[in-house]
């Protein structure tokens, strides 16, 4: 039997004094002051030092973080540690001075204890974990110390219900005491009554105890909707036997979001609008689903109160010389576009782990996003997986590169002048362009020349047709019917991606770019769908359309070439 060293125990009273988390009581010990003979029981301290270290997983199971000074860190899990720490844990646990270092201690011993020892430490872990409420509420740090003297008590109720012991209907009605106390008090913190009232409402049998809790809450922080709504949630848990009451609620948590709403502005308004709007639809409030919708829809670009983020993106000046030398070069007409469908790609490989190991990411481009089309408005909440942030690195890359190809145009029209009835002979091919498509390719060239918006609309259509005709000589472009499906033919966005999945095939180096550029809904311009779906609020910008115009010119290439063992 292990015996107290008095001037440990006495180190472990002044460094628990007070404290309101577990990891204090550690560090304090680390720097506790020898006694008078200038000794403290190093082995005694190291235990201790380990269990207050030890803390709770979501699974009720205990994780250690002590490392300790030793040449091997203390383990993680109770079922290293040995029978002699385990002695001095007992030895300490009957003698501590705050009932909240003797519970922690009790608690990591009912985790390593069989038999009858095992139920008489969760007792003594019960009613110390009890007792120490009221120490934590005087604590010097008010808000933590109500927050662990709610913990507390929550830890004691599930422990007494691990073994029914009746203790836990006297621990129920504590708790229920000490929500309506907090709610007392003048401050609006939710804290205190969600630790408590959670652990009564995941279980039905102690949700008449919880249902009056649940009611003053929603009542008593009406004022922040998230809070309001999450109580009403716990209301709608504890009223399950009434179906017309439950709906209620959920129509009141729908009202909250909606009612907040109205005193918003900009994506704020958004936001809390497709709160109300999710929760509706996922409740089955169908009319209300519908309201919220549509208030939504109403929402115009003025009412999100975006701004456009601008900045330059210089490119040095060699280049648009070396481009235009490059262009002056050309021989001909379709040697001059032969020279601009044989712009390099722009690279795809680099992965956010390399930028991460570089130093190069920042950090708030790691985090889930928000992303608005204001065509609706929609708000979608990416959650679930990390969005990839070198998307916006590839949609920079791409839009800089539609700036050098937009110059290397210019260049050509400035040489060649070229006539729609040259640029239609040019470009025809007897299989992905006809002559009558050609024609139309050439228009869209000369409205791009002469700087007509419209240049765009003609030229979308007839990239993807040039896209489907190439891609037919090598897959199935064409979705069969099936069932009660019509069948058609493969979208734009599918047959970039079936390209991209076929590296030998000419133009597959493109593909993912043009993929960005015309039919990404997430991050990229999104070009295809926009103009399909009159979308667009304003036109694109014009070196967009210099790159539509280069999808063309780079299809056009690859179906000359056909399946070259290079992804050109």
């Amino acid at each position: 039997m292990t015996v107290i060293d008095s001037a440990t125990l006495a180190a472990l009273n002044a460094a628990s004094q007070g404290f309101v988390s577990y990891p204090d009581i550690s560090d304090r010990l680390g720097a506790a002051p020898k006694d008078a003979t200038g000794e403290l029981d190093e082995e005694h301290i190291e235990a201790l030092r380990a269990g207050f270290l030890f803390s709770l997983r979501p699974d009720d199971t205990f994780a250690g973080w002590y490392v300790g000074a030793g040449p091997q860190p203390w383990p993680r899990e109770l079922s290293g540690i040995s029978g002699r720490t385990i002695e001095i844990w007992a030895a300490y646990a009957a003698a501590a001075g705050h009932p909240g270092a003797r519970a922690r201690l009790h608690d990591l011993l009912h985790a390593v204890s069989s038999g009858r020892p095992k139920i008489e430490h969760l007792r003594a872990a019960v009613d110390s974990y009890v007792e120490s409420t009221d120490w934590f509420e005087a604590a010097p740090q008010v808000s933590s110390g109500r927050l662990r003297a709610a913990d507390s008590l929550v830890r004691a109720f599930e422990l007494a219900l691990s073994v029914n012991l009746p203790a836990a209907a006297d621990i129920a009605s504590t708790m229920v005491a000490r929500t309506n106390a907090e709610m007392d008090r003048d401050d609006e913190g939710p804290g205190v009554v969600g630790a408590l009232l959670d652990s009564l409402v995941k279980r039905p049998k102690w949700h008449a105890h919880a249902l009056p809790v649940a009611q003053r809450a929603a009542e008593h922080y009406r004022r922040d909707p998230h809070v309001r709504a999450s109580f009403l949630r716990d209301l709608a848990t504890t009223t399950k036997g009434d179906p017309g009451g439950v709906e209620q609620i959920h129509r009141a948590i729908t009202a909250t979001y909606t009612d907040a709403a109205d005193q918003l502005t900009g994506v704020a308004r958004l936001m809390m609008l497709t709160e109300a709007a999710v929760h509706a639809r996922d409740k089955g409030l169908t009319d209300l689903h519908t309201d919220v919708r549509m208030q939504q829809q109403a929402l115009t670009r003025e009412d999100l109160e975006l701004q456009k983020v601008r900045f330059d993106a210089g490119l040095p000046e060699e280049l648009f010389d070396a481009a235009q030398t490059y262009i002056g070069e050309a021989q001909d007409l379709e040697d001059a576009l032969q020279r601009i469908s044989g712009h390099p790609a722009p690279p795809q490989t680099e992965s956010m782990a390399e930028a991460d190991e570089q130093g190069l990411q920042p950090s708030f481009l790691r985090l889930d996003t928000n992303r608005i089309n204001t065509a609706g408005p929609v708000l979608v909440h990416n959650t679930g997986h990390q969005e990839d942030p070198g998307q916006d690195q590839r949609v920079i890359r791409l839009e800089l590169t539609g700036v050098l190809i937009s110059y290397q145009l210019d260049a050509l029209w400035e040489r060649f002048e070229p006539s729609i009835r040259e640029m239609t002979t040019t470009l025809t091919d007897p299989v992905v362009l006809p002559v009558e498509r050609a024609r139309l390719l050439a228009r869209a060239f000369r409205l791009y020349w002469e700087h007509d918006e419209t240049a765009l609309f003609v030229a979308v259509p007839l990239v993807e047709g040039v896209l489907r005709r190439y891609l037919k000589q090598h897959i199935p472009v064409i979705n069969l019917a099936k069932g009660e499906s019509a069948g058609g033919v493969g979208q734009l966005g599918g047959l970039l991606r079936s390209l991209a999945d076929m590296p030998d095939l000419a133009g597959s180096a493109w593909a993912r770019s043009f993929l960005l550029l015309l039919a990404e809904p997430a991050v990229g311009p999104n070009i295809r769908n926009i103009v399909a779906h009159d979308l667009w609020e304003s036109f694109p910008p014009r070196h967009q359309t210099a790159m539509v115009l280069l999808a063309s010119l780079v299809f056009l290439r690859a179906a000359s070439a056909g399946s070259t063992g290079e992804a050109g």
